[in-house]
């Protein structure tokens, strides 16, 4: 009763009546027989093989029990079957090997042929194969071929295998390839992310083998998936789900593709020279369109009509932007606040000197995290030993250009009066020194806080007048008023309105007091 059960398994998978005769070594009429009174029941597989052995026998046996009394010689094979089957799942063990060993001890036992077909037969029964539906739109199987193809250099003739990655879509068996240069992360992901831009959508999860691009350590219950495309994963709205160690039907399609693209692809493209790898990825794309549009075997539509219209809408929408591969580097923050990459420094807040933090940068921008935290982000400039600073992190010292801080000061005083914007402009000419310029302007705008605007004004036209730049010329005529005579003047000039005379205030000595002075101290000096 146990082969009817096995019959009626293999049955239920698909194998056909010819298969299951040819593995159980019974006439196809008496599969035929199983199967028929199996639909006429009306049950359920699940339900047809918990009953007991009794009904079955009843069902499909019609009561008589037709069981062959095996000989001697097939019970001494049977009792090392099991041994076989294990010995034979393992590495470089051949049935050829088992066979020979097994005439050495047994010289009356069975001939090669039948050794290895109650062998295999053995091993289909203990190990049965599941049928997987695959749900539209639900995973992207990848791997990489075993066969290379190669790009040879143009002038040097030099010739570079390259790697070939496929992808497939097993609701649809939609089917993508694309040459690379290596099973690195950055082409895998590349090549991953083209195919989803191929499909125009993204599925479920992304079924990739155990390669270290994509996983770093396996697990039957959770292998631990490499950062980087763990990071490409989640941006695309997808998860990470390897297939297992030494389980190549868990992505049996794939490999089946890669077989297919070795007669189709392959094949057409045999005995062609391609001296750059996007020339020969326009070759596989022309061939792949092709594969993609023939019939199916057994079947009236094609993988594309079958992804057009099976699968196509099934899939998750993608980004506008396409995924941007981010690198991780652990720096320290230095004494004055900024942390280095690539020769190039980045300000910091001050708190953060002396602790570890980790920069995460793609091609464009670069983030600062402290553990968990976000601390700030920085426009990516790969200029050497330059430096970035943000005004919000408030560093000690002077930063930004001269140029620029003089035009803040320029503006101010355009905002003032004419005349001081004038007079700045000499000072900075005639210095020519842009450090230098900017100390004596701003020097000079600060006299504004003791003498006032309009003084100040004032005092600048009297230098101008007379040829004499610099702050200290400035101070000098504003502590001996020599600016009296030029207020007026300015006041004209910049408003206007032309004054009869100075405006009279009570801490304006006049030119007068200045020289009354000067004069008391000669009659002075003459007494002595």
């Amino acid at each position: 009763m146990t082969q009817i059960k096995n019959i009626l398994r293999c049955y239920a998978m698909g194998m056909g009546i010819k298969g299951i005769s040819n593995v159980f070594g019974i006439s196809r009429n008496t599969v035929r027989k199983y199967v028929r009174r199996y639909q006429d029941s009306g049950l359920s597989l699940e339900k047809l093989l918990s009953l007991s052995e009794e009904r079955i026998e009843e069902m499909f046996a019609g009561g008589v029990t037709r069981e062959r009394v095996p000989s001697a010689r097939r019970e001494a094979l049977e009792a090392l079957l099991p041994e076989y089957a294990k010995r034979l799942s393992r590495k470089g063990t051949l049935v050829k090997t088992l066979y020979a060993e097994y005439s050495n001890s047994h010289p009356d036992g069975y001939k090669h042929a039948q050794f290895e077909t109650l062998l295999r037969r053995y091993m289909l029964q203990i190990k049965a194969i599941g049928h997987v539906e695959h749900p539209a739109g639900d995973q992207m199987y990848v791997d990489f071929a075993g066969d290379r193809l190669e790009v040879t250099d143009a002038n040097t003739g030099e010739v570079r295998s390259v790697e070939v990655f496929v992808a497939i879509l097993p609701c649809s068996q939609y089917t993508y390839c694309e040459a690379v240069w290596s099973q690195k992360k950055e082409d895998f992901i590349l090549a991953c992310e083209n195919a989803l831009r191929f499909y125009g959508g993204a599925p479920m999860a992304i079924v990739p083998d155990n390669l270290k691009s994509a996983v770093i350590k396996s697990d039957r219950n959770e292998p631990i998936i490499n950062e980087e495309f763990a990071a490409f994963a989640e941006f695309y709205n997808c998860a990470v789900y390897p297939a297992r160690v030494r389980h190549p039907k868990d992505k049996a399609l794939v490999e089946n593709a890669v077989k297919l693209m070795y007669r189709s692809v392959y094949a057409d493209i045999e005995g062609k020279v391609f001296h750059d790898l996007s020339s020969l990825n326009e070759a596989i794309l022309q061939s792949l369109d092709s594969f993609n549009r023939r019939k199916l075997s057994g079947r009236k539509e094609s993988r594309k009509e079958l992804f057009e219209e099976m699968e196509k809408d099934y899939l998750q929408e993608l980004p506008a932007r396409r995924y941007q591969m981010k690198s991780r580097k652990s720096v320290t923050v230095l004494r004055n606040s900024y942390v280095t990459l690539n020769k190039h420094h980045y300000s910091m807040p001050k708190e953060f000197i002396g602790k570890r933090v980790d920069i995460i940068y793609d091609a464009d921008t670069l983030e600062i995290f402290y553990g968990l935290k976000l601390i700030t982000t920085h426009n990516r400039d790969d200029t050497p030993y330059a430096y970035t600073q943000k005004a919000s992190h408030n560093l000690p010292g002077r930063h930004g250009s001269y140029e620029k801080d003089l035009d803040e000061i320029f503006q101010r005083a355009a905002s003032v009066d004419n005349i001081l914007l004038v007079y700045l402009k000499e000072v900075a000419a005639e210095k020519k020194y842009l450090p230098l310029a900017f100390k004596i302007c701003r020097g000079i705008m600060s006299l504004e806080k003791k003498y006032g605007l309009e003084r100040l004004v004032a005092a600048c036209a009297c230098a101008s007048q007379s040829r004499r730049y610099g702050y200290q010329e400035v101070l000098d005529i504003l502590e001996h008023g020599e600016d009296v005579d030029f207020m007026s003047s300015a006041e004209t000039e910049s408003d206007g309105v032309t004054q009869s005379t100075p405006a009279q205030h009570k801490n304006i000595r006049g030119r007068e007091y200045y020289s009354n002075k000067s004069n008391s101290k000669k009659s002075e000096n003459g007494n002595k």
